[in-house]
């Protein structure tokens, strides 16, 4: 991700990322083509899955050294209440647009915060909320990595490879659930630690309420995951009887 004030550099940027990672998948085919692979596309695709994992595996580590250290800890969406800085039209009574584009109404719930001394147990809940997000994050290079490297055996259908859809399937549902709601609610408490309560007459306060809002989107790839372990079970049993039949 490139990210700056100059357009041109920051495409430069970008363009220098993809060019690298041209590069690397280019080393990766020739690699697989020296070593005359059967099948080069599962080669390239098992490798970048274990990249994947393997930077996964190192951002939860860092994550769990920060988590035990006494730095400071940077919280994403931190719950405010903060009034706009100026008057906005959808507070004024009675206001007829005037046909230009304008800014009608807007709020600030939620700040990129930097926290010094967070206390252990806040500490905790955050990191094992960020740690879990993390992890789902990986479960789709650690699927591509095992149906590659068993279809690159022979063994696409292979009762391991459902069973690993359906352990997948489990650990989006819960991690992806439970780590959202973990750090929505260690993000809460962190506002009500440092922010005066919202009943304060100041410029910033901590958030009202709690908001819990477990995210959808853990369901739908669980279920995804879950109809593909039915499915390979289903290729299983059949790729069973057809070698018994021959």
């Amino acid at each position: 991700m490139a990210s700056g004030t100059d357009l041109p550099a920051v495409l430069l940027s970008s363009g220098i990322g993809l060019a690298i990672v041209g590069a690397f998948v280019g080393l990766l085919v020739w690699d697989a083509r020296r070593r005359k692979s059967p099948s080069v596309l599962l080669d390239v695709v098992a490798a970048m899955a274990r990249v994947w994992v393997a930077f996964v595996i190192v951002g939860a580590a860092f994550l769990i050294i920060r988590g035990v250290s006494d730095a400071s800890y940077d919280v994403d969406a931190m719950p405010i209440s903060m009034a706009w800085p100026t008057s906005l039209p959808c507070h004024t009574s009675g206001y007829e647009p005037t046909g230009a584009t304008e800014l009608y109404c807007a709020r600030t719930d939620s700040a990129h915060a930097t926290v010094l001394g967070l206390e252990g147990g806040l500490r905790a809940l955050l990191t094992a909320g960020d740690v879990l997000s993390l992890l789902v994050v990986g479960v789709p290079g650690l699927v591509i990595a095992v149906l590659s490297q068993r279809a690159a055996e022979g063994a696409a259908f292979a009762a391991r490879t459902s069973r690993w859809l359906l352990i997948s399937a489990i650990i989006v549902l819960v991690a992806g659930t439970l780590g959202q709601t973990l750090t929505d609610i260690g993000s809460t408490l962190v506002a009500q630690e440092v922010l005066p309560p919202s009943d304060t007459d100041v410029a910033v306060a901590a958030g009202r309420t709690f908001s819990i809002a477990p995210p959808l989107w853990p369901v739908g790839v669980a279920l995804g995951l879950g109809a593909l372990s039915v499915i390979f079970r289903q290729g299983a049993r059949l790729q069973r009887e057809t070698e018994g039949l021959v």
